[in-house]
Order: structure tokens, then sequence, then C-alpha cells
């Protein structure tokens, strides 16, 4: 067999492979470790660990370390016949599922996969977590099982992973539409006591404690505060234009319960906050007046359909936000276990 041959049979594993080819599959095909090794000394193929190579011709592909450590899990088979389910697989987990989920900035110092059941490895680099992960919580990233953005949370949550980063991670996450914050709280209130948050404290309480300890914000809440801007905005607007028809009319100057008048009879109504106030006791001679002068004129009618707008729009920006789709709903059953059942390598 020739060095075009053997290239050919490496090629129909790396081709699929992110380039990579185990010594296992090699010696499946028919190649033998001499013929590895002076591919290598040719320079067409790199050996990157031990007992996998790189077809040179294929260039080094991203999160090498990633992909090296879960091919090595199961160096025999190919790839494309593994299932995230196979007790001797496993899927990638915790900060090197953020790596590829490329959410915030956590230190990865070894390649953390989630097996089913305790294995062992000697790579110093290589960290294996003892975790059921199941179907609902893993997505594929690249060709490879990783788990998902808000059980990899979970994940780093159970592993008291630092609480800046995993406040960064969720703020990441929540901008991107990778989870939804209400299931994630769910998940995440039984952890709220390893952060030190009070007795009583719920999940939601805890990540709004880690993204403010991240630095970050949720997206939720900036959309509160740009409705809220939003809202004075409008009432000062809508205030101005009443203030015009009044001038107009003979009503005089409008004060605040007019104002609150015409508001209401939009049903324009703030955001709940407690900085925002409009007086709702309208006397019945300034209901009359704006009836009989304001209402009934082409350009407040026109006023009104803008100031209905905007509040369909504020409140279908309220609905999107609480939609977020949630790429794993189940709940983690992993999540209870403690860091005791984590083994190092």
């Amino acid at each position: 067999m020739d060095r075009a041959e053997q290239l050919s049979l490496l090629g129909g594993f790396a081709a699929d492979q992110w380039g990579l080819v185990t010594s296992a599959q090699a010696k499946d095909a028919g190649l033998n470790g001499v013929q590895l090794l002076r591919l290598a000394e040719a320079g067409l193929l790199e050996s990157v660990a031990h007992g996998v190579y790189l077809v040179a011709a294929a260039g080094v592909p991203q999160h090498l370390e990633i992909k090296v450590a879960w091919l090595r899990l199961r160096p025999t088979v190919p790839a494309w016949e593994r299932s995230a389910d196979d007790p001797d697989s496993g899927v990638v987990s915790h900060a090197s599922a953020c790596q590829l989920h490329e959410l915030g900035d956590i230190p990865a110092p070894q390649v953390e996969i989630s097996v089913p059941r305790r294995r062992v490895t000697k790579d110093p680099s290589v960290r294996l977590r003892t975790a059921m992960v199941e179907t609902a919580d893993t997505t594929l990233i690249d060709g490879l099982p990783v788990t998902t953005a808000r059980r990899t949370i979970v994940d780093l949550l159970s592993a008291k992973a630092d609480g800046g980063h995993v406040g960064g991670v969720i703020a990441e996450a929540d901008r991107r539409g990778l989870i939804s914050i209400d299931e994630l709280a769910e998940a995440a209130g039984p952890f709220a006591r390893r952060y030190g948050m009070p007795r009583g404290s719920d999940g939601r309480a805890l990540i709004e404690h880690l993204v403010l300890q991240a630095g970050e914000s949720l997206r939720s809440d900036q959309l509160e505060r740009a409705s809220q801007a939003g809202f004075k905005s409008a009432l000062l607007g809508l205030q101005q234009a009443i203030e015009a028809f009044s001038q107009s009319a003979g009503l005089g100057s409008v004060n605040d319960a007019a104002l609150a008048a015409v508001a209401d009879s939009l049903k324009l109504r703030p955001p709940v906050s407690p900085d925002v106030k409009l007086p709702m006791l309208i006397p019945p001679e300034v209901q009359r007046r704006l009836a009989d002068a304001a209402l009934p004129s082409p350009g407040f009618q026109h006023l009104a359909e803008s100031i209905r707008k905007l509040q369909q729009d504020a409140a279908a920006s309220r609905r999107d936000a609480r939609s977020t789709p949630d790429e794993a709903t189940p709940a983690a059953r992993s999540s209870e276990r403690a860091d005791g059942d984590d083994h190092e390598p």
C-alpha cells in the first residue's frame, strides 16, 4: 500500500472528524504504527496527542484540545457513529462548554467532559466529571455533543464556579436568547445559599446577584429601563400636544389631572415603577371640557392613534422578553451532585 492509498484510507475518517484520526481507527483501516510514523516523518500527518493524528492538509481545527479529548474517549469508533447517551462516550460540559458556546470569559485550564459513569484518565489536561446528561440537555456544536447553555450554567453553579464568571455567562446567554431566565431561576434556586445569599433567596435573586457581580445586566432589565424612559418621553410629548389643543380651544393651561384624563382615555399605562405616577382623580369639569374641545378634533385623534401604537409596541417588547426561547427546558437532573462527585484524572 503506497502513501497515497494510506492517506486515502485515513482521509475517510479525517473528513468527518475535523481532520483528525486515531491510531486505533488507522489500525482498523489496515495501517500499522510504522506506517503512521513514516507519514508523520514525511509531514503528511502530525501527532497532536497520544494516539491521535492530524492530517496536515486539513489544517488545525478550532478547539483542537476539546476534540482530541473527546475522540480519545472511544478511539475506535468514528465520531459520526457515537451517540451522547453512549456509556463509554461523553458530553463536553462546564467551562469547556462555555468555550464552544462562546459564552463569557470563564477560565478553562482543563478540557471538561461529563461521562455517565466513573472513568479515569492519565491526561492532566482533561477532567472527566461523572454526571448523567439527558438528551434534552445536549446540543451539537461543530459536530461535538455539548451541554446546552442552560444546563452548562446549572453545572457551573453546582461546581461552585466563580460567581462573577458565571454571571457573565448568564448575561451573555440571556442577550443571545439561549436561555429563559424564569426557567433558569427555577433550576438555580437550590444553589443560592452556596453563593452566600440570605436564607430564603430564590433562583431569580441569585441570578441578579451574579449578573450584578459581573458588572452586567439582564435583557429584561434593559428593556424595563428603556420602557420607563420611553413612557416618560411619550408623556411629555402628550402634554405638549394637549397644551396646544387646549390653548387653541380656549381651555387655558392643562394641569396634571387633565393630562391624566387623556392618558386614561387612551388607556396609556406607565410601567410599574414608583417614580412614574399619574393622578387619576379628574374633576368632571375638566373631563367635560376636554371631551367637548379636544377629543373630537382630527389632530387629537391622530395623536391618540400614535399613543396607542406606542403602547402596542411596548406590550409586544414585553411579550418578546417573556417568551425568550430556551434551547433546553427540562431541569438538569444531576444539579444536586456535590463537588465530591467529580473525579480528578
